[in-house]
């Protein structure tokens, strides 16, 4: 199984075209985005097009074992998409994310417009695919951070939009990474908790998969991995 996360901030060039801001700062560009956002009363992932991605994270989990690959734009949004792209060439299958809005593939579309490039791997039949539309779940209860809390998961070391701008406008590329990742992992282990709901694992198999998890947790060398494990509490 392969999940993505993506975590996306405001798109400073695209204000700027956008609201004829270009003598002003990207700062400056975006507060202007962000304000316009809030008074449409616009969530922050809307609109799409107006926002750019600035970490993701990859998470693949099979027979062979578990692997987290992270991304940022350190060297431009271009080269992350680039990035991502080579490594999901790397293996076949559907690409899963929990995408509770249901603006994945709208965002991941726009951003290859913008930039000119292909990415069939993200944007043919793979996907980005949506756990939480597959399973069933309505808008009001399928926030990420509001299961993870109620299934006992460190919800608090994931990243929310605004927490992602913020985390971005600081310049912390390292949370940014670790709020993606753990994201992920989050996505993860819900959707074990939701396969034994839905009766597509056992009881016994669900726990087997979680106790594979806290395994490779306590093995990993990124430095969350012990957070998430002392967070995880059920």
């Amino acid at each position: 199984m392969l999940i993505l996360d993506l975590k996306t901030v405001p798109d400073p060039a695209a204000a700027k075209r956008l609201l004829a801001l270009e003598p002003f700062s990207d700062a400056e560009a975006v507060l202007a985005l962000t304000t316009l956002r809030a008074a449409h009363g616009q969530q922050p992932m809307v609109p799409a097009q107006l926002r750019r991605i600035a970490a993701a994270s990859l998470l693949r989990v099979n027979d062979a074992g578990i692997e987290l690959s992270e991304f940022d734009d350190s060297a431009g949004e271009r080269s992350l998409l680039l990035e991502l792209r080579a490594e999901l060439a790397r293996e076949p299958g559907a690409v899963w994310a929990w995408d509770s809005s249901g603006s994945y593939r709208s965002q991941i579309l726009a951003r290859a417009l913008a930039h000119g490039l292909a990415l069939p791997e993200l944007l043919n039949e793979r996907g980005p695919r949506s756990l939480a539309a597959h399973y069933g779940l309505s808008p009001s209860c399928s926030a990420l951070a509001e299961l993870a809390a109620v299934h006992g998961l460190p919800h608090q070391l994931g990243l929310r939009a605004r927490e992602a701008e913020q985390a971005y406008a600081a310049g912390d590329r390292v949370r940014l990474r670790a709020g993606s990742g753990a994201d992920a992992l989050i996505t993860w282990i819900l959707s074990i908790t939701l396969d034994l709901a839905t009766g597509a694992l056992s009881a016994d198999a669900a726990e087997a998969e979680r106790q594979r998890l806290r395994g490779w947790l306590r093995q990993g060398g990124r430095s969350y991995f012990q957070d998430f494990l002392r967070g995880w509490t059920i």
